[in-house]
């Protein structure tokens, strides 16, 4: 018996130009990206063409801003086309892939196989949270990729008339090799007083570099008091920095956070060694403007994750282009006595797992139990809030 097979399908509005995909994800790993390849079906294609041209396209979209915040002329959307490929039903082409080969058979006359490139400095697919009300089905700031074909007249027409295009949104993901080199950050930081002698030295460590989304990230601190001031308290949080390169600019958001006096206050000429846990987790975080998000393809179940960790394959983060994401640890730890703050940083790597995987399915374990905590929590809350209005309701009855 054979396997059942998913294909995308989409149509022009016209009814006569259709674009197939066999998926709509496409990964970059060890430094290969897999190619983009379909089939286009051009009904009645003779009478259809008439003499012009079938055009595939990838495009990619960088958009910085709402669309309905452009004014005056003012666009806040880049597009950039990456790759167009000439097809003819009259040709015949080569290298078909098994599924474009049984896809044509089914389509007969008018159905074309098609292959696009990324190129390799291609950015991933991202969103971009705008507000914290915002429909998640409905956000459009980031990074987008689209398959597009159109009738054209001449080879310099690229957008092609309306009711003859076609745009199928894909997605651009990338995993981590396996035989990358794992290390041990370590940073330290050291802090002296001017009315005052000794210092207080901070250093903080994580086992290991690159971490999947949902697993817990272990932080181990160690502080070292010799100074007259007392450590009153230590703050963790995990930092997530976008740099967006069409507009030359960068932020941060906290995707996790922890606070903890442990062992504190830490006295004079004492020394303190602990283990914090953080789970950076996008179910956690929703709603946090500015938020990076890997983009998602499916409305019936949650692909929300943190964006991945930009990787370039030259290994000069100078070559990455479109929405830069990067993640560290600040360590702070808060000094009495008009001692001020000591804190230092720590970068790591937060990467998507391979499907099928271990991480994977522990992953999908931490979104369902962090949604139902999530629902649970907004449930009380809106239970208070009701009550609340109850008693006052009826308080005004009386009165």
């Amino acid at each position: 018996m054979g396997g059942t097979v998913k294909i995308f399908k989409k149509c022009a509005p016209n009814g006569r130009l259709f674009v197939y995909l066999g998926k709509r994800e496409y990964v970059q790993c060890d430094g290969v990206i897999e190619p983009v390849q379909g089939v286009v079906y051009i009904q009645d294609w003779k009478d259809t063409l008439n003499g012009r041209k079938v055009y595939l396209q990838l495009v990619v979209t960088f958009r910085h801003g709402r669309e309905e915040d452009e004014t005056m002329g003012i666009s806040f959307k880049k597009e950039l086309v990456i790759d167009r490929v000439q097809v003819n039903p009259a040709e015949k082409a080569d290298g078909q892939t098994k599924l474009q080969t049984v896809l044509m058979q089914k389509l007969g006359e008018g159905a074309v196989p098609f292959t696009l490139q990324f190129p390799d400095l291609a950015p991933n697919s991202v969103l971009i949270c705008s507000s914290e009300d915002e429909d998640p089905s409905k956000r459009q700031m980031g990074v987008f990729y689209d398959v597009r074909a159109h009738i054209a007249d001449a080879q310099d027409d690229y957008v092609g008339k309306k009711g003859s295009t076609v745009c199928l949104g894909i997605r651009k993901s990338q995993y981590a090799s396996n035989d990358v080199k794992q290390r041990s950050p370590t940073s330290t930081a050291e802090k002296g007083f001017v009315f005052g002698s000794g210092k207080v030295i901070l250093e903080a460590s994580l086992d290991k570099e690159v971490f999947y989304h949902g697993e817990d990230v272990p932080l181990h601190i160690s502080i070292n008091n010799q100074s007259k001031k007392q450590a009153k308290s230590i703050m963790c949080t995990i930092n997530q920095h976008c740099e967006l390169t069409m507009v030359n600019a960068h932020y941060s958001c906290k995707v996790a956070r922890l606070e903890s006096q442990d062992g504190c206050p830490l006295q004079s000429g004492a020394s303190l060694n602990r283990t914090f846990t953080l789970k950076p987790l996008a179910q956690i975080c929703q709603g946090v403007r500015g938020l990076c998000l890997d983009a998602s393809l499916s409305k019936s179940q949650d692909e929300s994750n943190l964006a991945s960790s930009s990787m370039s394959t030259t290994g000069n983060n100078n070559d990455l282009l479109g929405v830069i994401v990067s993640y560290s640890i600040k360590v702070k730890v808060i000094l009495g006595g008009m001692g001020g703050e000591l804190e230092t940083d720590l970068p790591f790597k937060l990467v998507h797992p391979k499907p099928d995987s271990i991480e994977m399915e522990n992953l999908m374990k931490e979104k369902k139990s962090a949604r139902e905590q999530m629902t649970e929590s907004r449930r009380k809350m809106f239970q208070g809030q009701d009550s609340v209005l109850n008693e006052s309701f009826h308080a005004s009855q009386e009165n």
